[in-house]
């Protein structure tokens, strides 16, 4: 069987070398559609990487996407989902649920995750969200606000390090000739309700920016409302005639996220409202505080460019869950810095990182949604990542270069304080992590080949957790690792783009989650894991104001040895599929989005499966200009799931008691309006 599959996908790939071969010529200018903005291919820096690898220059799979006005008006994303659908190797569940937060897993990584995220890095606004136990938490993205999206759709353990099997950096930094005063409103079905206002402005030299936005829903399911304050101001200015420093805050409260839990297959179809009854008995949900800061300070030498960078995160947690109350006090950040010299013959980059975390741990009973008398679990967690890295990229020709990186990672776990004296409580990885990369330039397009590595550990919430109880660590589990190997083609002609992808991943002792009766989930490594698939991602701008988007997904995910050999990775749908369509006649604009999810399994024995589904969503605003001098407004509306689908948008992996399923929303709607200043 394995050996019938691997011939078939190197007749792809020998087919896709030879379509690449003979691709027509693509222009070296990309024009997003919308406000007249237009950016040139080559110039744009990824951001993702860390580095001055520009997008042209990229021996990597990588998506790049600015968001215009329209889109930004149209689609006041409440979750990460509604705008990566289109974007090939990604997938984001959307698990109806902010106590848990999105699924989101690149090329099958991240399956695991029963809340949060793990095996990816996600950055925002150059702040790290993932911490240095590889723990990421998105509440402190609010998506409407999000104005550009990169994405690393491989391995980038030479980038970041610990938990890099992709990454997913996000910006919210509006354009400099955007309006200086943004104003959005809407409400929405399950009495939804969303304020957000937005700033982009200069005092002198100084740029300032920012947002603040407040969010409060009854959610669709029992059990399920949330309410969420989010703010993030920063500034920018040059310090000299070469360098620039630059500082930016963010807050976000979460006061109100209740936990529905997850359902049986049947329930989900017959009553996909209900939330699980001993949830709703035990007040089970998540209360957050979390503020981040970070800096950067960039500067031009004769010899290079120095860039300094530095975050610290501050959050504290409170979880009721039915087995007890969880409370989480976090300090964590970092710093960075690189040396990119530019005076050689070819691109070099140096640098060095150090990451800390610090969480105070207490774990109780549940006394009526609040903590109890009963400890259950006490004890400091402190994870230190040192790391040293390099990268060179050297020009071969005029069309072809090689580039090659690695970095060291050292990783630190201890529990100096703890109740149990006996307790085993320190663990110690380290990691070395190469790349290499080939890159051809046909002048209009790029075809590259890439060979990726990265290592995930286990978190201090996966160390903690142990079928026997206890303080301490988990001695019995060790880091997954992963080797990669992809090659791609991607370009532009006139007004169309394309990035085809194919690839291969072997993840060695793959962590996989079991949860216990009423009780924690803890981990243990199961052999490996091998991820074969093939990604495109199309683009289409027509001189009739049509805009088209096509993502087209395949994903084979395997576990190799171990007590589920031959199953398919659970969590991870084999086949998906999103498009959309903008019609911009005049200053309206009309959008259809669709997106489609094949079945794929909820548990590791591949004994449960969610049924395949698609959704169709249906989006209006146009643009009223010269209402008043210096200003615009933008009514809108959005209709999602259109036909009334019935389907589970997500699924809690390997649960107890077969509550595999996650329900995703009947039809519901949104409506409101935009008013901007300039």
């Amino acid at each position: 069987m394995h050996s019938t599959i691997r011939k078939e996908l190197q007749k792809v790939y020998w087919i896709f070398f030879l379509l690449s071969f003979i691709a027509v010529p693509i222009s070296q200018a990309q024009v997003i559609s919308g406000d007249t903005l237009s950016v040139e291919l080559d110039e744009i820096q990824v951001e993702a990487t860390h580095s001055s690898i520009t997008v042209g220059e990229a021996p990597m799979s990588l998506t790049y996407m600015i968001r215009n006005s329209a889109d930004l008006a149209s689609k006041p994303s409440a979750t990460m989902d509604e705008l990566t659908y289109t974007m090939p190797g990604i997938f984001i569940s959307n698990r109806e649920n902010y106590a848990l937060g999105e699924r989101l897993t690149i090329r099958g990584l991240g399956w695991r995750t029963q809340f949060g995220v793990r095996g990816t890095q996600v950055i925002l606004d150059g702040m790290p969200l993932t911490v240095a136990d590889g723990q990421t938490i998105m509440n402190m993205i609010d998506p409407a606000a999000v104005k550009r999206i990169e994405l690393l759709r491989g391995p980038a353990g030479t980038f970041w390090g610990n938990s890099s099997g992709g990454v997913l950096y996000l910006s919210t930094e509006p354009q400099p000739d955007a309006p200086t005063l943004q104003y959005r409103g809407y409400g929405g079905s399950f009495s939804t309700v969303k304020q957000e206002l937005e700033l982009n402005s200069s005092i002198g030299r100084t740029r300032i920016y920012g947002y603040g936005t407040y969010f409060e829903t009854n959610g669709y399911r029992d059990h399920s409302a949330a309410r969420l304050y989010r703010g993030s101001l920063g500034l920018e200015r040059p310090v000299s005639d070469n360098g620039n420093f630059s500082v930016r805050v963010a807050y976000t409260g979460m006061p109100k996220a209740q936990h529905p839990g997850s359902l049986t297959k049947e329930d989900s179809q017959d009553i996909p409202q209900n939330a699980t009854p001993s949830f709703v008995e035990n007040k089970a949900g998540k209360t957050i505080d979390q503020a981040m800061i970070g800096t950067s300070y960039i500067h031009q030498f004769s010899s290079g460019i120095l860039d300094i960078s530095a975050h610290g995160t501050y959050r504290d947690v409170q979880n009721p869950l039915t087995f007890g109350v969880i409370n989480l006090e976090r300090y964590a950040g970092g710093v960075r810095s690189t040396y990119q010299f530019n005076e050689l013959p070819f691109d070099l980059q140096v640098g060095g990182e150090l990451k800390i975390q610090d969480d105070d741990r207490l774990e109780t009973n549940n006394v009526n949604g609040e903590p109890g008398n009963e400890i259950s679990l006490e004890q400091q967690e402190q994870v230190t990542n040192q790391a040293l890295f390099s990268r060179i990229s050297i020009p071969i020709s005029d069309q072809f270069s090689v580039s090659a990186g690695a970095r060291a990672d050292w990783l630190m776990y201890k529990t100096p304080n703890s109740l149990d004296n006996e307790a085993e409580g320190s663990r110690d990885f380290f990691s070395f992590n190469p790349s290499f990369g080939l890159l051809y330039d046909l002048a209009n397009s790029s075809i590259f080949a890439n060979f990726s590595t990265s290592f995930e550990s286990p978190t201090t919430t996966e160390l903690v957790n142990r079928p026997t109880g206890g303080s301490g660590f988990n001695q019995s589990i060790e880091p997954e690792k992963t080797l990669s190997l992809e090659t791609g083609i991607r370009g532009r002609n006139n007004s169309f783009s394309y990035d085809f992808a194919v690839y291969g991943m072997k993840v060695e002792d793959i962590l996989v989650p079991i949860e216990l009766e009423n009780g924690p989930v803890y981990f243990q490594n199961e052999g490996q894991t091998n991820h074969y698939g093939i990604e495109i991602g199309l683009a289409y701008n027509t001189t009739a104001n049509i805009d088209f988007r096509l993502m087209l997904n395949y994903l084979q995910a395997k576990f190799d040895g171990g007590n589920y050999d031959g199953n398919d990775l659970p969590g991870v749908a084999p086949f998906r599929a999103g498009a959309a369509v903008d019609f911009t006649p005049g200053n309206h604009q009309f959008s259809l989005d669709s997106e489609w999810i094949s079945s794929y399994y909820a548990d590791s024995e591949n004994s449960a499966e969610n049924s395949a589904y698609a959704l169709l969503h249906f989006r209006w605003t146009v643009r009223v200009p010269q209402l008043f001098e210096e200003g615009t407004i933008r009514p809108f509306i959005a209709v999602n799931n259109l036909f009334n689908t019935r389907y589970n948008s997500s699924v809690f992996v390997n649960a107890f008691g077969n509550r595999y399923f996650e329900p995703g929303s009947s039809r519901n709607f949104r409506a409101g309006l935009q008013l901007s200043l300039f």
